[in-house]
């Protein structure tokens, strides 16, 4: 009849097929292969009919084996055998190789048949194996993502940053990996990627984090791929830890602006009081060969004047330099009673009155650097207030992964001039101030910036005059990660 294929056809395209055939009756016999099979497996054409199917698998599998068929002839149905598990075949040689084995009911003239597919995935496994290897071993943090956002794998590097072992991970949610305020937007992000698959850095422009175990989040940079892994494509995600990296940059910024500023020190500021105490000195000798005794005790006094002010530059150095140092100790922060405490102990000058603006809830930070950062400011606004009344205005808002705060006097404000090198050591806004070190802003900028915020001068605010110092201060735990 025209259309059905002839047996001789059938035959034909059994034999030339690409994957192994094999044809097994109720009893585990073999009653056919094509030319695939018999190669595959080392047998010579035809000699594998009559022969049990378990002579096709390894020796420790052929037992078990045996109940497995009886259930399929019981319950047939077209399927994959061994979901999820690779499978092993054996060779005439005795040499095991993996496979992939489709089942499928035949029924027939003899009963009911199973034709089975089998096809040799040994270099399939090879590079599987090599990329395992490859991604085991990668001195990066890896980690691969189903398009669902659950983690199938995760190398160890990965793992250990983020506190967790690489087990712990699979079948993980990756958005518990993230910042609780990143995860919104996290599945739709995912699923745009999943469209243009493109290889890429993630998050241009912008600082990512990713979430510890421990609740601390540390800097990263995320590369994105894809890749096929267990038969589905998914996301192969590199992530670099750079808390080290941002750390050391930080501190190789401070340490040249430091290295510039005490060579600025050691030739001029510390050798000017020494200069005045030697020339003090020099003229109590004179004075001492004549009659003019209150003109020595005067310059006593002033001897041990300059020595209180070398001693207090001292203290002020060290301050400095142990300011370079970032706490680790984290608590709740709560800005209203952060502020009342500092003005308990150090109350607002006569005729000047505070405002606070505070709308930001409790966060997590290390309270005694910020407390410390705002005691400066408000002492600083409050000693160069150059009016018998004055304001004060502290405010505070949340931005992101900040908490912004600003301290705004409507004082004389900052000179242009001296707006670049207010935060720099030894340094006033006007010559003409000698009561202090010029130390409290160095410090202030040092605090901020080691515990991984910023802060920027503006001035003037209004009218002409007015100073306001903005801090951005981070509200969320920052990892610190030893070299």
């Amino acid at each position: 009849m025209a259309g059905i294929p002839s047996p001789d056809l059938l035959a034909s395209a059994f034999n030339a097929a690409p994957n192994g055939f094999v044809v097994v009756d109720a009893g585990g016999a073999i009653v056919a292969t094509n030319k695939t099979l018999d190669t595959m497996f080392g047998h010579p054409a035809g000699t594998l009919i009559g022969q049990q199917l378990e002579l096709l698998l390894p020796d420790a599998l052929r037992s078990a084996h045996v109940a497995h068929r009886d259930g399929f002839f019981a319950r047939s149905e077209t399927r994959s055998m061994g979901v999820g598990r690779v499978l092993y075949a054996r060779r005439a040689d005795g040499h095991e190789f993996p496979v992939e084995i489709g089942l499928n009911p035949l029924p027939s003239a003899q009963g009911l048949l199973v034709l089975a597919a089998v096809v040799d995935i040994s270099d399939r496994m090879a590079l599987e194996w090599a990329f395992r290897g490859l991604f085991d071993a990668s001195p990066y943090g890896l980690l691969i993502v189903a398009d669902d956002g659950v983690v199938a794998t995760a190398n160890r590097v990965l793992a250990e940053s983020l506190g967790y072992t690489a087990a712990a991970l699979v079948g993980k949610p990756l958005s518990a990996l993230l910042p609780e305020r990143y995860r919104g937007d996290h599945m739709a992000l995912m699923a745009g990627y999943g469209k243009t698959g493109e290889s890429r850095k993630m998050g241009r422009g912008r600082d990512l984090t990713a979430l510890h175990a421990d609740g601390t989040e540390l800097p990263v940079e995320i590369g994105l791929s894809r890749v096929r892994w267990k038969g589905r494509v998914m996301t192969l995600a590199a992530v670099s830890d750079i808390s080290v990296r941002k750390r050391l940059e930080l501190e190789l910024r401070q340490a040249n602006a430091n290295l510039e500023e005490f060579t600025y020190v050691a030739s001029h500021d510390l050798r000017s009081p020494l200069r005045g105490i030697a020339d003090l000195v020099e003229w109590i000798n004179e004075d001492l060969a004549g009659p003019n005794l209150p003109a020595v005790q005067r310059n006593l006094g002033r001897v041990s004047h300059r020595i209180q002010r070398m001693d207090r530059l001292m203290d002020d150095l060290l301050s400095y330099a142990r300011a370079g140092r970032a706490a680790s100790e984290f608590t709740s922060v709560d800005l209203p009673a952060l502020v009342q405490g500092i003005l308990d102990i150090q109350p607002m000058r006569t005729g000047l009155s505070l405002t606070l603006d505070l709308e930001a809830e409790s966060f997590m930070a290390t309270r005694t650097p910020l407390e410390t950062a705002l005691r400066n400011l408000l002492a600083n606004a409050a000693k160069h207030h150059d009016r018998n009344s004055g304001h004060v205005c502290i405010r505070a808002r949340h931005n992101d992964s900040w908490c912004e705060l600003s301290v705004t006097d409507d004082g004389p404000g900052v000179p242009k001039s001296a707006q670049e090198r207010i935060f720099k050591l030894f340094q006033t806004a006007t010559a003409a101030e000698r009561g202090g070190s010029g130390l409290g802003l160095a410090l202030t900028k040092r605090l901020v910036e080691v515990h991984g915020g910023s802060i920027e001068l503006v001035s003037p605010v209004a009218d002409g005059r007015g100073a306001c110092f903005r801090i951005r201060w981070p509200r969320f735990p920052q990892r610190a990660t030893d070299v």
